[in-house]
């Protein structure tokens, strides 16, 4: 019986443009373009939050579209990218991207030309020249524009930075990232396609540039890489080095060897380290100079901690802000930027 009653419950919840969870009354109200793994698991994110709503859908496909409106709240399903980015009766708050990498620069295009802000997904764009594009745009527009470099949104993220800004490590002195994704790699992944915007390092190994360049404090002032090139055509193995003014940083990316990753960023009186899975971790520790543990911080997330950049996405368009603080466009420039110097 109480099955019985859970489930017309869902059922009713999902009648509703308003969602899974009890809504306040002008919850922030979002577009998405791309209805893959990746906006399903954002969707179910927005889903569990009281501030924001899965208002429509859109997929080349209508049917796919329906599909996925209807496990969200039976929102607005469009059969076209551009019937809802250009519906003007619809007044979405932002729109979030999550088609292929190949593809973001066209549809993060046609969102900004229609004067709506923009959250996309990683990487922004393939090429710097068409983010500067891009950039500009959103100033022409007064958009909002932020890539989806959640990592930087996550608790375990800011309370690391706010032990450095704090000076408990002192002066930092190293970067280092060790990234092995082997295991969650399949034949047949967007990653081994460079059509697709493959390779490990426009893939997930955006993470490890976007950590690097975060706190080296900018752009490197030297820059060396060696990669391995598979069998697909693709980049799959990276050890990379770069300076910028006393600040070191040491990088292996892999999709081959490896099993654990880690980050650490070491000062002369001290260190923090990301112990597992740094991009998505919930746990940061912080050490002496002796080695010896001063203070873990550990947060709980769910949705593999979306809800966060969700959360500073709407700070920034209740607030007004045209970009985020925390997840910057000169961050995000500054990583294609060395993604693009070491591929070339």
């Amino acid at each position: 019986m109480i099955q019985k009653i859970l489930n017309r419950l869902k059922k009713e919840w999902r009648k509703t443009p308003l969602g899974r969870t009890k809504k306040n009354e002008n919850p922030l109200r979002w577009g998405i373009i791309g209805l893959g793994y990746m906006a399903e698991t954002f969707s179910c994110a927005i889903d569990g939050s009281k501030d924001d709503v899965v208002y429509a859908v859109a997929s080349r496909s209508l049917d796919k579209a329906k599909a996925f409106a209807k496990n969200h709240g039976g929102c607005k399903a469009y059969g076209s990218y551009e019937e809802m980015v250009n519906d003007e009766g619809l007044k979405l708050d932002v729109i979030y991207i999550a088609t292929p990498v190949k593809y973001h620069y066209e549809h993060v295009k046609l969102c900004l030309e229609a004067g709506k802000n923009v959250l996309c997904e990683k990487p922004i764009t393939s090429t710097l020249e068409q983010l500067d594009e891009l950039m500009e745009l959103a100033k022409k527009h007064n958009c909002f524009l932020m890539e989806g470099m959640w990592m930087k949104c996550l608790p375990s993220f800011q309370k690391a930075c706010q032990w450095i800004k704090e000076g408990k490590i002192g002066d930092v002195e190293l970067v280092k990232v060790d990234f092995y994704k082997r295991e969650h790699i399949r034949v047949g992944h967007a990653i081994y396609n460079a059509q697709e915007g493959g390779g490990v390092l426009r893939d997930f190994g955006v993470y490890a540039m976007a950590f690097m360049e975060h706190f080296l404090g900018g752009y490197p002032d030297e820059l060396i890489g060696k990669s391995r090139i598979s069998s697909h055509g693709i980049d799959a193995d990276w050890q990379i080095t770069a300076k910028k003014r006393n600040v070191q940083a040491f990088v292996n990316i892999s999709s081959n060897f490896g099993s654990l990753s880690k980050a650490a960023v070491v000062g002369k009186n001290g260190f923090v380290e990301w112990n597992s899975q740094f991009n998505r971790t919930n746990t940061v520790t912080l050490y002496d100079a002796n080695g010896v543990q001063v203070e873990t911080f550990a947060a709980n997330y769910e949705y593999e901690g979306f809800e966060h950049e969700i959360k500073e996405v709407q700070k920034c368009i209740r607030e007004g802000k045209k970009e985020s603080s925390v997840a910057t466009l000169a961050g995000t420039r500054n990583t294609m930027q060395i993604i693009n110097s070491l591929i070339r």
